[in-house]
């Protein structure tokens, strides 16, 4: 039997049902939740981020959220250290969107070392290689500035195989991409096939999702029903707080967009509609994320893909969590037996 530690991770696109699924499944189980998601780390960004309640948090301890204040920076390696350190003292639910969080708790990063932590990590570490980073970066957030697109042009430029995996919008993955790229002075996708992932924990990974016109019409009830919570107030509590779109917790998807209501770029209706659509087009990259980064990863057996809470694999879950290092197929018709 392995001795690495346990976790049933609940993922999918924004607005399929997760966070009640996952809370369903822990409770009984008197298992706590971490939470894997890139939003909820930030102190105060609590409507928008989708946070559980405090009932929710009264029946079942939820972990890893509030870790930094909004101007603070945080990475997905910081991520996984935290999950992995809180695996260690027993098995859990992983639950979240973040699926680049979910691959930094149960792999090792190939080409990871000081420069692949974050810029505080990096100063910590090393500081003559933190000021060089620091530097790097803020000279290309100052050329992106001045010319959108060009971090990620500069990326595929020297690594097209990992700019390929990265969307063009997605300044802040294609930014750190970019200086893994100068750390190691070779493209990080070189790098990484000549030290492949390995695994440090053991994960059954369960995928929920409705369908995509399930979950768009999710997306824009929750949307509504958020800013009746009182979703303006909070961004507009931060930026009194003196947060705004410098941070990247502020450039979140959602706050962006009521970020741009305040400071007068658009009404609050576009800013609903902006929000709504942005959103749409966020869950349709998870599904892609979730079909494509873990194939290679986990084995078939280890994914399990549902369409409805009521399709989730009890038994199975609970003989996994038990220690059961064999999967076997035949009888459990939700378990994935090829890519999707």
């Amino acid at each position: 039997m392995t001795d690495l530690a346990r976790a049933v991770a609940i993922v999918g696109p924004t607005a399929a049902g997760k966070s009640s699924l996952a809370l369903a499944v822990a409770e009984p189980l008197g298992l706590p939740i971490l939470c894997c998601d890139s939003v909820q780390i930030y102190r105060g960004l609590d409507i928008g981020a989708a946070k559980p309640s405090a009932e929710d948090r009264s029946r079942v301890p939820h972990r890893l959220l509030d870790l930094v204040d909004p101007d603070q920076r945080f990475s997905a390696g910081e991520y996984g250290a935290l999950a992995q350190a809180e695996l260690a003292r027993g098995p859990a639910i992983i639950c979240g969107g973040t699926g680049l969080y979910l691959r930094a708790t149960g792999w090792t990063y190939s080409g990871r070392g000081p420069g692949d932590a974050s810029p505080e990590t990096d100063e910590a570490c090393n500081p003559d290689r933190g000021d060089r980073r620091v530097q790097f970066e803020s000279q290309w957030m100052a050329r992106e500035a001045s010319e959108a697109g060009a971090i990620h042009r500069a990326l595929c430029g020297r690594d097209p195989e990992t700019a390929a995996g990265i969307h063009p919008h997605n300044v802040v993955r294609a930014l750190r991409s970019l200086w893994l790229c100068e750390h190691h002075q070779a493209p990080i996708s070189a790098v990484r096939r000549q030290d492949p992932p390995r695994p440090v924990i053991e994960l059954l990974m369960v995928v929920i999702d409705p369908g995509v016109a399930a979950v768009d019409a999710a997306i824009d009830r929750r949307c509504e029903a958020m800013l009746t919570r009182g979703w303006l107030a909070e961004v507009e509590k931060l930026v009194a707080a003196g947060y705004d779109a410098r941070y990247k917790a502020m450039r979140s998807l959602g706050y962006r967009e009521l970020l741009d209501h305040i400071h007068g770029r658009s009404s609050l209706e576009q800013a609903k509609t902006a929000i709504q659509r942005a959103t749409r087009n966020y869950a349709r990259r998870q599904r892609t994320y979730f079909r494509h980064q873990f194939k290679d990863l986990l084995p078939m057996a280890r994914i399990v893909n549902i369409d409805h809470p009521d399709a989730f694999p009890v038994a199975r879950v609970a003989a996994f969590l038990a220690g059961e290092t064999g999967l076997d197929t035949s009888s459990d018709p939700h378990l994935d037996r090829g890519p999707a």
